[in-house]
């Protein structure tokens, strides 16, 4: 007996056979499986940094430079299949007395254990349980019910990443009181099976504390409707207080949202910028437009997708473009599309944004760079990754349409960039409406503002609502680790919450409302999800087919009332006409390109592109705003890092290609620093070139501090060796001051130069190899 419950093991794929599943075990994933593997591994450290532990091999990129904790792609490379384990009692349970974690928990350890298969997540993964436990301590049929408990998390969550929803369905299991009661069952019943009697019928008192096993009977008290309107726009309004605040002031301090306070931790920012909207709104035709079709295929690449052809209409160059898939009916994209697109820097962020500070770069004779060109105002640009998700409709939050697959591909993102047909041409479905040039005011877009904000806190308060007994019962601690769900710190939402109480005390004289959950009504609970959501996923407005009659009085009417319903800012633009301008140079790119192509003809595309995507996106990033730092190797030149040259700013993967450079030039934009027109690519610089001035820039996490931007330059292969020193400044000609590795970083130490105790000499390399 001692030996029975030492590691308990189940595979979880059923309806399929041993052979089968060791095959899916052991071939490797391809890149799209991969990728969504890392991201979920990469997640899953972040929201159970103490309890999450690698079991399979991977490999440090940089080993003089390896972190053990950090598990992102860059850093470290995954041998597969990925195995890991995560320890199902959380590390935070301090709320539960010693007596209750004794009555509730096993009295050992126990961790799950998930191996990926190659197609996961479209297949279940493998999984077990891993504790050192004898059978009396922790029984075959406790083992049985809680692996039944994480198979159902499983199977709501089949397509999608499902290993966080597993762990926390199995602490439910345990806290909610479940291996007690299992136990005073078996108890109850020791020589029957506790399933079936000996005469194949179900045993009916089990089967009644069966059903109870898994019953939620706790909500929050009801509320009407009015009340629910009204703790939604509460929520709002603190969301908007939170927004407004800076991220630094002039001395760098951090403003609380940005969970420095409670201990966030900063570092390089992948900034994600998630397209959401009704289908059919154009999600897909921006994403195309803002990304420059993300790949581009010349003859002979593939065949042309029937989902394609808008892009490809009155057109036989023979060439096909890729990208995220159009056509005129709802639920074209099934599965997101992700690429890299351009977006300004937000007004202010950049050095060369102060007046007059141009002008004293030009007459010191320095010539101003940038990594990634600049839009036709001169805006730098910087690299930020957009997500075009699956269309929502009305009643997501239950299933509907693509359900919660749309919403848990959201959680990735930043910001969001709400597109809506100003038209008012398709209804909520986004099937199309008869056109008689008389839009019905049912299908007035300003609704689409309201149910797609609705969807969003449904989602979420559906996700808690269901769990509240639990939360209620363990209290604050429990609903902000609920929270940790939707790929955001405990620090964060715990500078939410603190908000929310604040708000409530002054509005209804309420105190602490965090210690009196039970209490709580279904309009306390709407009030804490709109402010999360608000703060969370704040949203700006792509007003797009603005080239229809019909859209004016509705963008006109949109804007007047903004911010409303979660929205901030509203752009209006036509993302077809920009699309169609996009497609066209890079089809006369690519033809230019070819070797044995004929001259290219006059452009039959006369109009030039408004930018108004390029506007919206910058719009929506302002909401939320990254750090901007420009690492430099002299404080006077301005001049950028060696090892920044030879690799990043010829070699990085948001570079824009020959096609997207020749966008950017034919919108009347400047090309990155280091491409070479003539020869059509990056080149390294080699001694004597010119040496642009603030060329690179660095996304950070608010919170970031020197050494966060010095460990980044690491990784980058920009730096070696040890931090020395390191000086900032804010401004062009500014006097540097020292800066230490502690400081915050912001605007006024953003100019940084970072002394180490080993310089890359890359030039040396470089002019070597030239």
């Amino acid at each position: 007996a001692d030996d029975v419950g030492k590691a308990v093991a189940a595979n979880t794929v059923p309806k399929t056979n041993t052979a089968s599943n060791t095959n899916a075990i052991t071939a490797l994933p391809d890149e799209e499986h991969t990728q969504a593997q890392i991201d979920e591994v990469f997640s899953l450290t972040q929201i159970f940094p103490t309890e999450f532990s690698l079991l399979s091999k991977s490999t440090p990129r940089d080993p003089d430079n390896y972190d053990p904790d950090d598990y992102f792609e860059e850093n470290r490379s995954y041998e597969h299949p990925i195995k890991y384990s995560i320890l199902l009692q959380p590390q935070d349970s301090f709320e539960l007395s010693e007596e209750e974690q004794r009555q509730l928990w096993p009295p050992k350890s126990i961790s799950l254990c998930i191996q990926y298969p190659a197609e996961y997540p479209d297949i279940s993964p493998t999984i077990s349980l891993l504790h050192d436990m004898n059978y009396l301590e922790f029984s075959m049929q406790a083992s049985d019910a809680l692996l039944d408990v994480m198979r159902k998390a499983m199977e709501e969550e089949l397509g999608m990443p499902c290993a966080m929803g597993m762990v926390y369905a199995a602490r439910e299991f345990f806290e909610g009181g479940q291996l007690q009661l299992l136990a005073s069952c078996v108890n109850a019943t020791p020589t029957i099976s506790p399933v079936e009697r000996k005469d194949g019928k179900v045993d009916e008192m089990f089967e009644k504390e069966d059903q109870s096993l898994f019953a939620t009977s706790t909500l929050p008290r009801p509320s009407d409707a009015a009340r629910i309107k009204e703790c939604n726009a509460q929520g709002l309004q603190v969301a908007c207080a939170m927004l407004g605040r800076a991220h630094h002031d002039d001395d760098g301090e951090v403003a609380a949202m940005d969970g420095t306070s409670a201990g966030r931790k900063g570092g390089s920012w992948r900034y994600t910028v998630g397209l959401v909207g009704k289908p059919s709104a154009g999600k897909s035709t921006l994403f195309n437009a803002a990304t420059a079709f993300a790949r581009q295929r010349g003859e002979g690449g593939g065949e042309v997708r029937c989902e394609d052809r808008e892009a490809n209409d009155d057109d036989d160059s023979g060439i096909i473009l890729g990208g995220a898939s159009m056509a005129p009916h709802p639920f074209t994209t099934i599965d997101p599309n992700i690429g890299y697109c351009l977006v300004p820097a937000p007004a202010g962020t950049c050095p060369e944004d102060e007046e007059g500070d141009h002008e004293k770069l030009v007459r010191s004779g320095l010539t101003l760079g940038s990594s990634h060109g600049r839009n036709p105002k001169g805006t730098r640009f910087i690299p930020v990754c957009l997500k075009d998700v699956a269309g929502l409709v009305p009643g997501a939050y239950q299933g509907r349409g693509r359900g919660n697959k749309f919403l848990d591909d959201l959680t990735d993102a930043d910001v969001l960039v709400h597109i809506v047909d100003a038209s008012g041409s398709s209804d909520a479905e986004g099937n199309k409406l008869c056109d008689d040039g008389n839009p019905d005011d049912l299908n007035n877009p300003l609704h689409d503002l309201e149910w797609v904000r609705n969807e969003l806190v449904e989602w979420v308060y559906f996700n808690l609502s269901s769990k509240w007994d639990s939360i209620s019962r363990r209290g604050k601690q429990k609903l902000i680790e609920m929270f940790s769900g939707y790929k955001q710190s405990q620090s964060f939402t715990h500078d939410v919450s603190v908000s929310v109480e604040k708000y409530v005390k002054e509005v209804e004289g309420r105190d602490d409302i965090f210690d009196q959950l039970e209490m709580w009504d279904e309009g306390d609970l709407h009030r804490l999800v709109s402010a999360f959501l608000g703060a969370r996923f704040p949203m700006a407005l792509a007003l797009n087919k603005a080239d229809i009659s019909s859209s004016a009085k509705y963008i006109s009417d949109i804007k007047s009332k903004l911010p409303i319903h979660g929205h901030h800012t509203g752009v209006s633009l036509s993302a077809h006409d920009e699309m169609k301008f996009i497609s066209h140079q890079i089809k006369l790119a690519i033809k230019s390109s070819s070797k044995d192509s004929a001259p290219s003809q006059p452009t039959s595309i006369n109009e030039p592109m408004s930018g108004r995507v390029w506007d919206c996106l910058q719009s929506a990033v302002s909401l939320r705003q990254p750090t901007l730092v420009f690492p430099v190797n002299d404080m006077q030149t301005l001049e950028p890092l060696p090892g920044l040259t030879s690799g990043y700013a010829i070699r990085d993967s948001s570079l824009p290609n020959h096609s997207f450079v020749s966008c950017i030039t034919a919108a009347g934009g400047s090309v990155p620093s280091q491409w070479d027109i003539q020869r059509k690519m990056y080149i390294p610089s080699t001694k004597g070139d010119v040496k642009h001035a603030l060329r690179d820039v660095i996304l950070l996490k608010p919170g970031s501090t020197v050494e966060d931007v010095f460990l980044t330059l690491k990784n980058m292969g920009a730096l070696e060796g040890e931090f020395v020193r390191a000086e900032g400044s804010s401004r062009i000609g500014e006097k540097s001051k020292p800066v230490t590795k502690s400081e915050f970083v912001g605007k006024h130490n953003r100019i940084l130069r970072i002394m180490t105790t080993k310089r890359k000499v890359e030039w040396q390399k470089n002019r070597a190899a030239v």
